[in-house]
Parts: C-alpha cells; sequence; structure tokens
C-alpha cells in the first residue's frame, strides 16, 4: 500500500505529534498556544511589543488577534509573562515564565527525537524542503484572500 502525500496525512500527523505534546504541556499547566507565545518570547532578542507578541501566535497557529491577545493575558495572570515596569506596552518571560519554557523546549525535544528516531537524514530532510514549499504556497494563499 502506497501512502499519499497530501493535507490529510499532514492534518493527521499534526494532530497526533501535537496530542502527544499537548500531554506533557498539561503536566505543565499550560495550553498549545501558551506554550507557543513562551516560546516566541523565549527567542525575541529583547522584550516585545505587545502587538508583536500576539502577531507571532496569529502568524504560527492561524488564530484570531483576539485570542492572541487573550493568551497573552493568561501569561501574563500566570505571571509567566509580564509587562515591563517602564513600558506596560512590552512584555517578557519572567524568571518562572523563562523555566518554564525551557521545559516545554526540553519536553519537545525529547518528542521530537523519539518520534523522528531512525528515519534517514535524506528523508527528512527532503520532507521537511516540501513541507515548507507548501506552507509557503499556502500563507501566499491567505495573504492574497
Amino acid at each position: 500500500m502506497s501512502i499519499i502525500l497530501n493535507g490529510q496525512i499532514l492534518g493527521r500527523t499534526h494532530y497526533a505529534t501535537r496530542a502527544v505534546l499537548e500531554r506533557e504541556l498539561d503536566r505543565l499547566g499550560l495550553t498549545f498556544a501558551q506554550a507557543l507565545l513562551l516560546n516566541a518570547l523565549a527567542a525575541a532578542d529583547a522584550p516585545l511589543p505587545r502587538v508583536d507578541a500576539a502577531r507571532r501566535l496569529v502568524d504560527a497557529v492561524k488564530v484570531s488577534t483576539a485570542t492572541a491577545y487573550a493568551t497573552l493575558a493568561e501569561l501574563i495572570a500566570a505571571t509567566l509573562v509580564a509587562p515591563l515596569p517602564t513600558d506596560a506596552s512590552r512584555v517578557a518571560l519572567t524568571p518562572t515564565g523563562r523555566h518554564t519554557q525551557q521545559l516545554v523546549a526540553a519536553a519537545s525535544a525529547e518528542i521530537g527525537a523519539r518520534l523522528w528516531a531512525d528515519l534517514p537524514t535524506d528523508d527528512l530532510a527532503a520532507a521537511a524542503r516540501v513541507l515548507e514549499v507548501v506552507r509557503r504556497r499556502a500563507e501566499q494563499t491567505l495573504a492574497a484572500a
């Protein structure tokens, strides 16, 4: 039986791997969107304007701007993210938020290593190239609408 690469197989793979990660995120008291926003803030070179933090979540998972701001508010309420004392329009990880993000990164790395183990490097590289092209095309389609 031959497997055809299409949106259905991609979606099923995404949801299955995401469910594995979400099981770990549940243990940390986080949602998937919250974890992505923590990652975005950790990757930033400096505190981000709230609008940029929200935009990164919108761009990553195609949620509404309102949902992105609500997720940011949840992280602030959980004291994982805080507005800067000198400029409340900018936010950064708190020390607890940074530690939590490191736990998320470690869990994600372990899951990835386990799920991708023993797959040929050339196959992974080819899959990454193909998926990146499809992602860019989908982004262009969304931007054109």
